[in-house]
C-alpha cells in the first residue's frame, strides 16, 4: 500500500465519511436486556475499592425517600449521616483519611446494609482517551513479563465498559475494582497501569485507576451537553439538532423497561385488560397447549407471525424461596418480553441469541411461581427455538444443586399479526461511538461526583483535522470535568496530564507535512493556558506502521515524571524535554537564536547522531526550508543559506518528524512553531 493510501485508511478509521449521531442500526449486543434497581450502594463502591486520601471522599446510593443512612469505617462513624431524597438517592462523605488500610466500610440505612471489606485510602486517578488509552498491557511491549510481574496488592483498577448513552446514566455497565495481579492486569489499560506502577514504587502510597475509554472517539463525545453549550456555543448545532432528533424530547425521564411494558398494552390491549403476564388466576381455557421449545409455526400456530403469549408454572423447592435464580430461555426469534410472579425481568431484541436473565431472590416464592413471555416474530421460525436442554432455572450459586428443565408444554396464545403492529418497539436510547456527548454520559456521568486526585488523558488523534477548535474543546472537557469531580485538589483545580500524541506514518520528507503538529501544539497551547496541567512528550516513541505502538511503559513513566514534579512535591526532578520560550534574531539578521526551559543538565543530541536535526526556518514569504541548527549553550541558533533573512522556526513540523533534540536527562524536546 502505499504511503497515500495508508494515509487515507486510516483517515476512514478514525473519521468516517458521515458522522453516525443516532442509534446504530438494530439493538447491540451491548445494551442491556434487564431492568436494574438502582442498588443501596453505587456500584463504584465495591471490596477491594480505592478512596481517595486527605478529602471526604463522597460515597452514595440509593433508599427509600427520608432513609438515614450512615457511614463507618474499621466500627467508627465518619461523617455525617446521610438523608435519602425524594428519589432516593442518599450522598454521604467519607474521611478525610491518610494513606493506607486495609480498611473495613459498613453502611446501613433503612432496611438495608453493604459493607465493604479490603479497602484502602490512596490517590485515585481517572484514565480517559482513546484506544491507545484502552490499550492493555497483555498487548504492551515485553508483554509476557509484564503480565507476570503485575502482582501489586496497592494498586487497584475499576474498568469502565463501553457505553454510549443517549441519555445521563446513574449507573455504569457492571464493573468491580480488581486488585492488581497478573489474571486482572494483563486487562488493566497499559498507560494507566505502567503510571500507576511508578507514582505507587515513589510515593509508596495505594494507588486506583478508574478507567473509561473508548477507540476512535471524538473529544466532544466525552463532554458534557451544558459545558459544550456554554463554552462553545456556535461548534456544534447542527450534532445538537441531531442529537435532539434521535434522543427525543423525554430523553431525561425515558426508561426503556417501563416503555416496552407500556406498548405491550397499546398494541394488544386485552393483554393490559385481563394480564396476561400477572394474573395468577388467569382463564386460559382458550389458549393452546405448545410444545416448547419449538418453533410455534411447527406446535400448533401455523403461518403466523406477531405476537404470542407464552404463560408456564414454575415449582420452585422451598429451599430455593428468596434466592436469585439464573433463568435460561433457550434461542428465541426474534424479541422476547418476560415476567417473574407479574415483574418484568428482561427483553432482549437480538433474533436468534441465547436469553438468560436473573430473577431476583424478592420474586422468589415457594411452590408454583408464573412465569410469563411475550415473544414478537417478523418472519421465519418464531419463538423458542433451541434444544430443551438450554431450557432451565437454578439458583445463581446452585453449586452442585440440579437445575428445573422447563421443557414441555406451555400455554400460548398469539394475538396480533406482525402486518397489524402500528407502534414501533420502543428500543434504548443507545448512541454511537460518535453520538454528541454520549460517552460522557454513558461513561463519565455514572462516577460523578467520585473523589479522584487528577486525570489521565490520551486522545486526540480523531480530532486531528480540526486541531484548531481542539484549542478550545480540550480546556473545555478538562473545566467541565472540574467542576463535577470533587479533588483533594485547592479548588477542585486537580491536575490534568495530557500524552502529546506520539509518531507515526512515513518519516518526514519535506520541510512542512502537518498531520498531527497541529493537534500536538492545541494540546501544548492547553498546558500553557489552563493551570494545573502537564504535557508528557511522546514524539520519539512512536510507531511509523502501527496507530497504537507498544512502548505504553515509557508513557506511564514520563506521565509519572510530570505527576511527581506538579503534583507530588519534586520540584527539582526534571520531567519534561526542553521546551520552546522566545526567539531572538541575530544582530547579523541571518540566524535565529532559540531559547528553552526545562534543559535540565542541557541540551544534547540524540545518543549516536552527529548533528541536529527536525528544524525548518522561513522568511516572511513562510517558504520553510531544511535548517542548519546547533546548540549553543542552552540555546539553539539555527540558519539556512537558502533562508537569508530568517523570521520563523518550527520544530518536528511532521506526522513522524526526523527530530533529536533531548535534554540530558532523556526527555526528547516538544515539537513547537514559532509563526502563531
Amino acid at each position: 500500500m502505499t504511503n497515500r493510501y495508508k494515509v487515507l485508511a486510516l483517515l476512514l478509521v478514525l473519521f468516517p465519511m458521515q458522522t453516525v449521531l443516532g442509534q446504530p442500526k438494530g439493538p447491540q449486543p451491548w445494551w442491556p436486556v434487564q431492568p436494574k434497581r438502582l442498588p443501596f450502594v453505587h456500584s463504584l463502591f465495591t471490596d477491594d475499592m480505592v478512596l481517595q486520601r486527605d478529602m471526604a471522599a463522597p460515597i452514595w446510593g440509593w433508599s427509600e425517600p427520608g432513609d438515614k443512612i450512615a457511614v463507618s469505617v474499621d466500627g467508627k462513624p465518619s461523617g455525617q449521616p446521610a438523608i435519602a431524597g425524594k428519589d432516593g438517592k442518599w450522598l454521604a462523605k467519607v474521611g478525610p483519611f491518610t494513606a493506607g488500610g486495609p480498611h473495613t466500610v459498613a453502611i446501613a440505612g433503612g432496611k438495608q446494609q453493604s459493607t465493604l471489606k479490603n479497602v484502602l485510602f490512596g490517590d485515585v486517578w481517572l484514565c480517559s482517551g482513546q484506544s491507545n488509552m484502552n490499550w492493555p498491557v497483555r498487548l504492551s511491549l515485553n508483554a509476557v513479563e509484564e503480565v507476570k510481574q503485575a502482582d501489586h496488592p496497592q494498586i487497584r483498577s475499576f474498568t469502565v465498559s463501553f457505553y454510549p448513552s443517549l441519555v445521563s446514566m446513574k449507573l455504569p455497565p457492571a464493573a468491580q475494582w480488581e486488585v492488581c495481579k497478573p489474571e486482572f492486569a494483563k486487562n488493566f489499560t497499559g498507560v494507566g497501569y505502567f503510571f500507576a506502577r511508578e507514582i505507587h514504587k515513589t510515593q509508596k502510597i495505594p494507588i486506583g485507576i478508574i478507567h473509561s475509554s473508548a477507540g476512535a472517539t471524538y473529544g466532544e463525545v466525552w463532554v458534557s451537553p451544558d459545558a459544550l453549550r456554554k463554552h462553545m456555543p456556535n461548534d456544534f448545532k447542527k450534532e445538537f439538532a441531531a442529537l435532539k432528533d434521535v434522543a427525543g424530547e423525554n430523553a431525561e425521564t425515558y426508561d426503556y423497561f417501563t416503555a416496552i411494558e407500556k406498548w405491550t398494552g397499546v398494541v394488544d390491549p386485552p393483554s393490559a385488560r385481563l394480564k396476561y403476564a400477572s394474573d395468577l388466576d388467569l382463564k386460559t381455557d382458550d389458549w393452546r397447549d405448545i410444545a416448547v421449545p419449538k418453533p410455534w409455526q411447527d406446535a400448533g400456530i401455523p403461518d403466523f407471525n406477531g405476537l404470542v403469549w407464552f404463560r408456564h408454572w414454575i415449582d420452585v423447592p422451598k429451599d430455593w424461596a428468596g434466592k436469585d435464580l439464573k433463568l435460561n430461555l433457550s434461542v428465541i426469534n426474534d424479541t422476547d418480553v418476560v415476567w417473574f410472579n407479574g415483574m418484568l425481568i428482561g427483553c432482549k431484541q437480538i433474533k436468534g441469541s441465547p436469553r438468560s436473565y436473573i430473577v431476583e431472590g424478592s420474586l422468589v416464592k415457594p411452590g408454583k411461581n408464573l412465569l410469563a413471555a411475550l415473544v414478537v416474530n417478523s418472519d421465519g421460525p418464531g419463538g423458542f427455538v433451541s434444544a430443551p436442554a438450554n431450557m432451565t432455572v437454578v439458583p445463581v450459586d446452585a453449586g452442585k444443586e440440579k437445575p428445573i428443565r422447563l421443557a414441555g408444554t406451555w400455554k400460548a396464545k398469539a394475538t396480533v399479526p406482525s402486518k397489524d403492529i402500528a407502534v414501533v418497539l420502543p428500543t434504548l436510547k443507545v448512541g454511537h461511538y460518535q453520538t454528541m456527548c454520549g460517552i460522557y454520559q454513558g461513561m463519565i456521568a455514572p462516577l460523578e461526583p467520585s473523589g479522584i486526585k487528577g486525570a489521565l488523558w490520551y486522545q486526540g488523534e480523531a480530532n486531528g483535522p480540526r486541531w484548531l477548535q481542539y484549542r478550545r474543546l480540550l480546556p473545555t472537557l478538562i473545566t467541565d470535568w472540574r467542576e463535577r469531580f470533587p479533588s483533594s485538589a485547592d479548588k477542585g483545580n486537580f491536575p490534568f496530564l495530557i500524552v502529546a500524541l506520539p509518531n507515526y506514518n512515513p518519516l518526514q520528507r519535506k520541510p512542512i507535512e502537518p498531520g498531527w503538529a497541529e493537534i500536538r501544539e492545541s494540546q501544548w497551547r492547553t498546558v500553557r493556558s489552563v493551570p494545573n496541567t502537564g504535557l508528557a512528550t511522546t514524539i520519539d516513541i512512536g510507531d511509523a506502521n502501527d496507530i497504537h505502538p507498544r512502548n505504553k511503559q515509557e508513557v506511564g513513566r514520563r506521565l509519572a515524571l510530570t505527576a511527581r514534579n506538579l503534583v507530588y512535591g519534586e520540584k527539582q526532578l526534571v520531567y519534561s524535554g526542553p521546551e520552546f520560550t522566545e526567539m531572538k534574531i541575530e544582530p547579523k539578521k541571518d540566524r535565529v537564536r532559540l531559547y528553552f526551559k526545562h534543559v535540565g543538565g542541557g541540551l544534547m543530541l540524540k545518543p549516536g547522531d552527529k548533528k541536529l536535526t527536525g528544524f525548518v526556518i522561513a522568511g516572511a514569504d513562510k517558504n520553510f526550508a531544511f535548517a542548519d541548527a546547533v546548540i549553543d549553550g542552552d540555546t539553539i541558533v539555527v540558519s539556512s543559506p537558502e533562508v537569508p533573512e530568517p523570521r520563523h522556526v518550527r520544530y518536528g513540523w511532521a506526522w513522524n518528524p526526523i527530530v533529536n533534540l533531548y535534554n540530558r536527562d532523556g526527555l526528547p524536546a516538544i515539537t513547537f512553531r514559532t509563526d502563531e
